[in-house]
């Protein structure tokens, strides 16, 4: 009975230190958030093959029907830039995830020192987010 006692014992402690599955996942935000900035990163940089990488092609892009008919998809504007730049960033980024869906996202982001945000619309296939489609600003 006392080995059952302090293997139960061990297993509690051993537990006490395990990170919980949840927390070890990154979240959909994340993901998105962590996608944009690289592609921002690698567009800066000039990496055009790891461009490309944040990119959806056309063929899975046109396999699933982003939400353009749904009002609150189409109402989402971005975050005013004077909210979203910090000063003596200039071109920094501000990423502002609009809408996240199981499926789709409509995120925003502000070029700081730039012209109007840029838009995209990620779509997740599998567990990956990537670009499905990229409408620049002035």
């Amino acid at each position: 009975m006392a080995t059952i006692g302090v293997a139960a014992t061990c297993a509690v402690l051993a537990l006490i230190w395990v990170t919980p599955l949840a927390a070890q996942v990154a979240s959909a935000r994340d993901e998105i958030r962590v996608q944009v900035q690289g592609f921002y990163r690698d567009d800066r940089d000039n990496r055009w093959p790891d461009v490309l990488d944040h990119f959806w092609v056309g063929k899975i892009t046109a396999r699933w029907t982003a939400p353009t008919s749904d009002p609150a998809w189409l109402a989402a504007r971005p975050i005013d830039r004077d909210s979203a730049c910090v000063a003596g960033k200039d071109h920094g980024i501000s990423v502002s995830i609009a809408l996240i869906d199981d499926r789709w996202a409509r995120v925003f982001v502000t070029r700081c020192g730039l012209g109007s945000p840029d838009e995209l619309w990620l779509l997740r296939v599998g567990q990956d987010w990537r670009i499905a489609r990229l409408i620049r600003g002035s």
